[in-house]
């Protein structure tokens, strides 16, 4: 009965493809950079309340350049963020070198759609991405 029960109630994770995936890193690191033109970067994170949204950006723009160094480099063993470029954020401050920076970093299209949403079946437009922890910022 246990099983039948767990079997019935427990939520399944649906799984994506890799290009779907890959579109939806895209999609989601446009729609941040969006949220942040214009607002204050000193701005606490509710989810995170000892973040300002511009140490969350920094945490994800570093985020897309750690695991693209360890894609790129197909890296057998952990690559230490010192390692990895522009990793720490942009040289400049204020929104627009935060903005320049996150698009700098974000993570190509999936090589298999080419460019997005022009490849039928790459699901480019449905619908609307991690690392290890650390607030480095």
């Amino acid at each position: 009965m246990i099983k039948f029960w767990a079997a019935v109630m427990v939520p399944r994770m649906t799984l994506l493809s890799y290009d779907r995936y890959c579109d939806e890193v895209l999609a989601q690191t446009d729609a941040f950079r969006a949220t942040l033109k214009g607002a204050d970067l000193a701005a606490t994170v509710p989810s995170c309340p000892d973040w300002t949204l511009r140490q969350l950006a920094v945490h994800v723009g570093g985020a897309h350049r750690w695991v693209g160094e360890i894609v790129r480099g197909r890296a057998a063993e952990d690559v230490p963020e010192e390692k990895v470029p522009g990793f720490e954020g942009p040289a400049a401050d204020g929104p627009e070198a935060l903005d320049a920076w996150l698009a700098e970093g974000r993570p190509p299209p999936s090589p298999r759609c080419g460019r997005r949403g022009r490849t039928p079946g790459c699901g480019a437009g449905r619908g609307s991405g991690a690392r290890r922890s650390g607030r480095g910022a």
